[in-house]
């Protein structure tokens, strides 16, 4: 299912790349006022082809490939951000790199609106003709539970996903309410082939226990030579929503996704990785410093970095240090008077300095000594306190096996979700971090890298 949804996304992306090609060619006959002929489209080629590129990349950053926002507005205002953002850094590529042959300042800044302009409609057609239809799959659930009705409430919410449910198979009798609108319920599981050719489905769920049930296994037995495809829930649910679904929770299913998760060669270029950041964020933060150092000051009482005991890999606890962005109401410097408890949004106990470094992410700087310490990585699940830890491992059983890697500064969860200050929110981050642990890569890694950017410009920190 994975495989489905990045087509889906390359098929975007593709589409853009053909739309900045045609605004290139484009340009260059407003330009010159005549077709353009092949040494003109040469000569400039070469940079405009790096260019393309550094706009996919902004793109991506800029969340535009997440095939969730399609038929929303704020998805094509952030096209226009996208090619304000593509026009300086393609400024900056070419002219603070200068190329003494290509100096093309008109052509830059017309292939920016036809490019752009052109990525436009391609994507109003895309949501409109293709995704929905040409890519779309007519998904049958088979069995039921939490996590199928969920994903029911975001494939309704959301069908240029591509995805429309249509049937569910209930042979047990747990559902009691209505599905969802244009969904039908049948309850005997020998309806499944003639359910198939009724609702046109080419695409079939099934829920991990059901699927154990003989008649259930026979009847998706004789589908092997229908044109439909069959998975798990499990995995299918991965691929909507990044997280690993909790009725999966068993020591049989971490045994068989987790016992093997060393990956020597990944290692490797994640410590190096991490060496090369490192170096650059305290460049930054050494250039920053004086000036975070004179706004806390000023603005509240208190020390200006804040020491926190943290638990990091294997359970080993370490000190993470921080930018303090929280008034001094405890004798130890920190903001809580009763013991550990949890951040909230818009928490009061933030100074107003506070405030903007959380939401840029300013005040987790500091973190770059615990990186070239190797306490902790660039990506990896964000390091809860040794009190706060204690208390959910001792009610969610499985908590533990988070700390299976390396805490980061950024990671899946933290790009996802925000301040987790319930039980039911806690779990729901623990989904993200095992989804992350269980597919670790260094593709992962850079989507997480781009992700924080565009949560770092966008000033969405908490």
């Amino acid at each position: 299912m994975k495989i489905v949804y990045r087509f889906k996304q390359l098929v975007l992306l593709s589409g853009d790349l053909i739309s900045f090609s045609l605004g290139f060619w484009i340009s260059l006959a407003v330009r010159y006022f005549e077709l353009p002929a092949s040494d003109a489209i040469n000569d400039k080629l070469s940079i405009f082809t790096i260019l393309f590129a550094s706009w996919v990349v902004i793109n991506f950053i800029n969340g535009l490939y997440d095939l969730g926002t399609l038929k929303e507005k704020k998805h094509y205002l952030r096209l226009l951000e996208s090619a304000t953002l593509s026009l300086f850094i393609s400024i900056f590529i070419l002219y603070l790199t200068p190329n003494n042959q290509t100096t093309p300042k008109t052509i830059l800044l017309l292939n920016i609106i036809f490019g752009f302009l052109i990525c436009y409609l391609w994507r109003l057609i895309y949501a409109k003709f293709i995704i929905d239809k040409n890519l779309g799959s007519r998904v049958i659930f088979i069995g039921w539970n939490r996590e199928i009705n969920e994903l029911i409430e975001i494939l309704s919410n959301h069908p240029e996903r591509g995805y429309q449910p249509v049937v569910v198979f209930d042979p047990n009798n747990k559902i009691t309410g209505v599905v969802g609108a244009n969904i039908t319920v049948y309850r005997q599981i020998q309806s499944l082939r003639s359910a198939i050719n009724a609702h046109e489905a080419n695409l079939i769920i099934t829920e991990p226990q059901i699927q154990s049930e003989p008649q259930v296994l026979k009847e998706l037995y004789e589908l092997l030579f229908w044109p439909v495809r069959i998975t798990e829930l499990s995995a299918f649910y991965e691929t909507i929503t990044g997280r690993v679904p909790p009725s999966t929770f068993s020591d049989t299913w971490f045994l068989g996704n987790l016992a093997n998760i060393d990956k020597p060669i990944y290692n490797r270029v994640k410590r190096f990785v991490d060496y090369v950041f490192a170096v650059i964020l305290g460049l930054i933060l050494l250039l920053i410093l004086p000036l975070i150092v004179l706004a806390i000051k000023f603005s509240s009482h208190g020390p200006i970095f804040f020491k926190q005991a943290r638990v990091g890999h294997f359970g080993a606890v370490f000190n993470i240090y921080k930018f303090r962005t929280m008034f001094v109401m405890a004798p130890d410097g920190s903001a809580e008077k009763n013991g550990a408890q949890f951040a909230s949004k818009n928490d009061k106990r933030a100074t107003s300095v506070g405030k903007f470094l959380r939401k840029t992410r300013l005040d987790e700087l500091p973190q770059v000594i615990n990186l070239f310490k190797g306490e902790i990585t660039l990506i990896g699940p964000r390091p809860e306190r040794p009190e706060i830890v204690a208390n959910l491992e001792s009610q969610m059983p499985y908590y533990t096996l988070r700390h299976m890697v390396k805490p980061g500064i950024t990671g899946w969860a933290a790009i996802h979700q925000h301040y987790t200050d319930t039980l039911e929110s806690t779990l729901k981050k623990l989904q993200f971090d095992l989804y992350y642990i269980k597919n670790r890569s260094i593709l992962l890694d850079a989507i997480i890298l781009l992700r924080t950017i565009n949560v770092v410009m966008r000033m969405m920190g908490q």
